[in-house]
């Protein structure tokens, strides 16, 4: 019964094999189904609410932050044109992060993944009488990563 049962595995074995040998694994990439939209995603800080921005310090590649600064009239629906502001609620505000979205390599849109809540760690407050630079731009420079 042993000797049986060992040789009806070892054809099984064989055929299987012979029958994968001629099956083709690769995948045929078809380059008009790319994509012509890349991003570039950083972890987040803190994120600075003023009147007319956010300003969002994020974590650096190697060492170090930098910050960018996104208008709030970004959030806002316009007719003719999509929001170039988005937000995504997450729970954990150490897993916040930003993503940069670009099409043709010129900027389309941000998306901030963050705890909506402002009573939350991550976010801050920036004083009103101070005055943002950049608060009124039209694109996002490229992130310094």
């Amino acid at each position: 019964m042993k000797k049986i049962f060992l040789i009806a595995l070892l054809t099984s074995i064989f055929t299987c094999a012979l029958f994968a040998e001629n099956q083709e694994l690769t995948i045929e990439k078809d380059e008009a189904k790319w994509s012509d939209m890349t991003y570039v995603t950083a972890p987040v800080m803190k994120i600075l609410e003023s009147k007319e921005c956010y300003v969002v310090i994020y974590q650096k590649k190697y060492a170090g932050t930098a910050t960018v600064t996104v208008p709030k009239v970004w959030n806002s629906y316009k007719k003719d044109a999509p929001r170039k502001l988005k937000f995504r609620n997450i729970k954990n505000p150490n897993a916040s992060f930003i993503t940069v979205v670009k099409k043709n390599d010129e900027f389309h849109h941000v998306i901030l993944s963050c705890p909506m809540k402002k009573n939350n760690n991550i976010w801050g407050v920036i004083a009103n009488n101070l005055n943002v630079e950049g608060a009124d731009k039209e694109t996002l420079e490229e992130l310094d990563i």
